[in-house]
């Protein structure tokens, strides 16, 4: 084992997106990172290019034999774990209540739902031990905010995730874990191209639609709010959730409306 005074994070799904925005951030903030997630290649290639502060670790959220590996060999090779970011998700498509069929809802909530879990089960004894840590669940304006029919399992899986966060945050408050859930808004990544084959213009027509900004947040937008979260920066109570848009603007979540 690998003790050190220097700050250690998780980041799952860190090596595309929002994640990889994320490490990038905590690296340049002198913060050890592991990558955790699915393809070997693309996330040994990232812990590469972000260099010999990172670690990739392969890993399946939704296995708890992985998770616990994950764990393991963070602590083995750091000595700590000091943050937690639950970013891995997969996503719905559009198919709504009538076109999703039964695999992919097991696929959702097998990542989106029991991966947070999982990750939050064998992450937070860790940090209870050293009476301190930060896990960042990333949730969504989709089912939390906005009620959207076409991507209704998507939806519950994100709003799952901000009922994780508050009953984290109640069960470790007495051992001096905060625990929160930032919420993109419609965000220029990987996933959004997928939603929109890539077309620009279409991707810039949701944000208008959807965004309080008008414009597509960034995956810096959302590094930067989760910064603001670790180091304290942002003045939030525990367990809470916050909205993240264009320019890291945060707002609170409100209760859904349906029109």
């Amino acid at each position: 084992m690998s003790t050190t005074s220097q700050k250690v994070a998780i980041v799952t799904g860190g090596a595309t997106g929002i994640g990889r925005a994320i490490a990038q951030a905590l690296v340049a903030n002198n913060v050890a990172v592991v990558i955790a997630g699915r393809d070997q290649q693309r996330g040994a290639a990232a812990a590469a290019e972000l260099g010999a502060n990172t670690l990739f670790v392969p890993t399946d959220v939704s296995q708890e034999g992985d998770v616990q590996q994950l764990i393991a060999t963070t602590v083995d090779r750091y000595g700590r774990l000091d943050y937690l970011i639950n970013n891995a998700g997969v996503e719905a498509g559009m198919g709504g209540f009538e076109g999703t069929e039964a695999a992919l809802i097991d696929s959702v909530l097998a990542v989106n739902v029991k991966g947070v879990f999982l990750a939050i089960k064998h992450a937070a004894p860790v940090m209870a031990r050293q009476q301190s840590g930060t896990i960042i669940n990333l949730a969504s304006f989709v089912g939390t905010t906005n009620p959207i029919p076409q991507a209704a399992i998507y939806g519950a899986s994100k709003a799952a995730v901000l009922s994780l966060t508050q009953a984290a945050a109640a069960g470790y408050a007495d051992q001096n874990l905060r625990v929160y859930a930032v919420c993109p808004w419609m965000t220029d990544t990987p996933m959004a191209d997928r939603q929109t084959n890539s077309d620009p213009a279409a991707k810039a027509q949701y944000a208008a639609a959807i965004n309080p900004s008008k414009q597509l947040a960034t995956p810096e937008d959302l590094a930067r709010a989760t910064i603001d979260l670790l180091e304290g920066r942002t003045e939030l109570p525990n367990g809470e959730a916050v909205l993240v848009d264009h320019g890291s603007a945060l707002n609170r979540i409100t209760p859904m409306t349906v029109a």
